[in-house]
């Protein structure tokens, strides 16, 4: 199953004095620090799961600036957000590039979440061609806009996901395993990740390949959870499948470990710039995670799901969501010592289903 970084996707409180929004088609072309005496978070793609998580993890000790393609009011509460065109880059558009460029100057941090759900959709061509386009479009416009900073961040980090390793059944897999060679998130996952390329030609570039996040609200956890609560859960296909998970609380305090603390930390005292896997250390079989759930619920998970059926349900979805097997573990992540409060699928589901 490939895990997604744009999770599934109030009201934000504009800091006191914050200026208006700036129209959709030219970011603001000032400073995201703007004078400010905290470190600035700028987010591309803050209104999922994932993005959502962080800027609540980060409010208090950092400016969040998140980039929307179009300011709606229903973003993060306690971050500023600035319209952007993630196609600036493809559509030639030097004057919205200027414009984010003087942006990003002198912010501390850029994470990159923007992408389109692979779940959001009918998996056929033109999903296919949004998903790819939505992750390359917007990198390479950030990555464009950080070249052309006075002043680039000190660190980006770039969204990846474990899908870039494919279905790949039992064999043991961490960062310095090589892309599946033959599978479509695959090849987004490799496209993804070059499009950043040129962005550690001016500064840190850490890449975290997420996997399955799991936390209450996930659409993910919750659609697992609903046959199980219906006493009509099980094994999907074989069960045997093994899923990278990730506890969402572990994910951002992951993230957190990688681009470093607030301020301007020596760059010596932060783990170094490269591609991490973000995972947790005990992958768990499909079967496993239901049962997981189920017995934190009183439920059985006895009732099976064909891959057939799944197929016909889902079509080309149910092989890469839900019946793809990577067994991927964290093995840089862990040699750089940061330690995961939910190790196992166990300790997860029962902090996950606690209320």
């Amino acid at each position: 199953m490939a895990g997604a970084p744009d999770g599934y996707a109030a009201p934000m409180t504009p800091p006191p004095d914050t200026p208006a929004d700036p129209p959709a088609d030219t970011p603001a072309d000032t400073p995201a620090d703007g004078g400010s005496a905290r470190p600035v978070l700028v987010v591309a793609g803050g209104t999922g799961l994932v993005g959502r998580r962080l800027v609540a993890a980060t409010k208090d000790a950092w400016d969040v600036v998140v980039l929307t393609r179009e300011v709606r009011g229903d973003e993060p509460d306690g971050a500023r957000a600035v319209a952007w065109t993630p196609t600036a880059a493809r559509d030639g558009d030097e004057a919205h590039l200027t414009g984010l460029a003087a942006l990003l100057s002198g912010a501390d941090v850029v994470v990159n979440l923007a992408g389109a759900s692979i779940a959001g959709g009918r998996f056929d061509d033109a999903h296919k061609r949004r998903i790819l386009d939505s992750r390359v479009d917007a990198t390479t416009t950030l990555a464009a806009a950080v070249q052309r900073a006075e002043r680039p961040p000190r660190t980006f980090f770039q969204t990846s996901a474990s899908g870039i390793h494919g279905d790949r059944g039992d064999e043991v897999l961490n960062e310095a395993s090589p892309p599946h060679p033959d599978d479509f998130l695959a090849d987004v996952g490799v496209a993804w990740e070059d499009a950043a390329r040129p962005i550690g030609d001016v500064t840190r570039l850490v890449i975290g390949r997420i996997g399955i996040v799991f936390a209450p609200e996930a659409k993910a956890w919750r659609q697992m959870l609903l046959p199980i609560r219906l006493f009509v859960g099980g094994p999907l296909g074989s069960g045997r499948q093994w899923w990278p998970w990730i506890h969402a609380e572990d994910l951002i305090r992951a993230m957190l470990f990688l681009v470093g603390p607030p301020g301007a930390p020596d760059p010596d005292a932060l783990p170094p710039a490269g591609t991490y896997a973000l995972t947790a250390p005990e992958p768990a079989r499909q079967i496993d995670v239901a049962r997981a759930a189920a017995k934190r619920l009183g439920r059985p998970a006895i009732v099976p799901a064909p891959a057939f059926a799944l197929r016909l349900a889902l079509g080309g979805l149910a092989d890469h969501l839900l019946l793809s097997s990577t067994n991927l573990r964290p093995a840089r992540l862990q040699a750089e010592g940061f330690r995961f409060r939910y190790r196992t699928i166990d300790d997860a589901a029962e902090a996950l289903l606690s209320d």
